[in-house]
């Protein structure tokens, strides 16, 4: 078997340096656990984007990251300033708009997830003011009236300031960036992102023509997080080429913890809707993985029929079921940790299950064989 995977990561300023590091310390981890033997190379570059290479039993597995990091950098801060613009962002676009109603209607989870940052943002900003007034009025018949004005302003400064650096340590703010970006998916996509996706397609698609004799060949998109979005517009390209049916049939595509709904559901996104059912068009072999453990996903949602798009095909909708695949006590501590849930589909499981990124793509068999639905 030969085996070409496009991984396409979240917004996230990580660079790919990060992903083959995980894939890396987790394949180890799974061939010891599973006693599988698997080689990994180096990562090399070659034409634009970086990959890596990896054998095992009856397989030569490729691994592509389609990198967008660089542009995310470009949108990524980590300002007080730049936290209050997301969450007023939040609150005009989900709020005042009446959209966190089917939000809250459709996935309760996302709806709490959504507005954790912005009632951590309004605590913090009540709370340090609070305690600058008490500060201030307990101090202000025992010292100079205008010290007691630094304090209260110092005090205020330094809590807001404590709570804003937990608030980074606890993935606060990177929630209500994705929220904020994703709901102007319109503009953020268009200039050098609109061209990034070109190439991510062009880059698929020579590798599809390139295999498309090999009966033992199969091509794997993967895409994950707001990856998922992307993976839309890739997929809208590369289904308007009118690919040859064996062309057509080596391409398979693994989404996880999708947030589509994001873009989806705004009432600004005609176009994005109508790429959606384009897709739906095409009997797709794709398969949608999302977890209630993980906030920063729709689990489970028919993001086709949520979103209004009269569907000919859908993807299958599946559970990681992570409770199944770790030790009651291992995932009880990785329950509590809300940034790791939502990697957690990129790493080895202590238990086999039935999700099994790992098998996915090191099997000998072809994916739609290695899932069962």
């Amino acid at each position: 078997m030969n085996r070409d995977v496009f991984y396409i990561a979240g917004y996230d300023p990580k660079s790919y340096r990060y992903y083959y590091d995980l894939f890396k310390k987790n394949l180890k981890k799974y061939s010891d656990q599973f006693d599988i033997q698997a080689s990994i190379g180096k990562v090399e570059h070659h034409k634009t984007f970086p990959f890596f290479k990896v054998e095992s039993q009856n397989i030569k597995l490729k691994y592509h990251f389609l990198t967008w990091n660089d542009i995310v950098k470009k949108n990524w801060s980590e300002s007080y300033l730049d936290a209050l613009k997301d969450c007023y962002s939040f609150f005009r676009i989900y709020t005042i708009t009446g959209l966190f109603i089917k939000f809250g209607k459709e996935s309760i989870y996302q709806l709490i997830t959504g507005y954790y940052p912005f009632f951590y943002v309004i605590f913090s900003l009540i709370f340090s003011l609070f305690i600058g007034f008490e500060s201030f009025f307990l101090t202000k018949n025992y010292i100079h009236f205008s010290l007691s004005i630094i304090l209260g302003f110092l005090l205020s400064f330094l809590i807001f300031h404590f709570l804003f650096k937990l608030g980074r340590k606890l993935a606060v703010f990177w929630i209500a960036r994705i929220c904020a970006f994703c709901a102007n998916w319109h503009n953020k996509k268009e200039g050098l992102m609109q061209e990034r996706i070109k190439i991510f397609s062009d880059t698929i698609l020579q590798n599809l023509k390139q295999n498309k004799n090999n009966e033992n060949y199969e091509l794997i998109l993967v895409a994950h997080s707001v990856g998922t979005i992307v993976c839309i517009e890739v997929l809208d390209f590369i289904l308007k080429q009118n690919l040859e049916q064996k062309i057509f049939n080596k391409l398979k595509i693994i989404t996880l913890g999708e947030c589509i709904p994001l873009v989806s559901y705004q009432k600004k996104s005609n176009d994005f809707r109508k790429k959606l059912e384009f897709i739906s068009q095409f009997d797709l072999k794709w398969y949608d993985y999302t977890s209630v453990i993980d906030g920063a996903c729709f689990p489970q949602v028919d993001f086709f029929r949520t979103s209004g798009v009269n569907a000919k095909f859908k993807p299958h909708f599946l559970s990681a079921k992570f409770h199944t695949l770790y030790e009651k006590n291992e995932y009880k501590k990785i329950k509590k940790d809300k940034n790791k849930a939502h990697f957690l589909y990129l790493f080895s499981p202590s238990i086999k299950g039935s999700y099994d990124f790992f098998s996915f793509v090191l099997s000998s068999e072809f994916l739609e064989k290695e899932i069962k639905v």
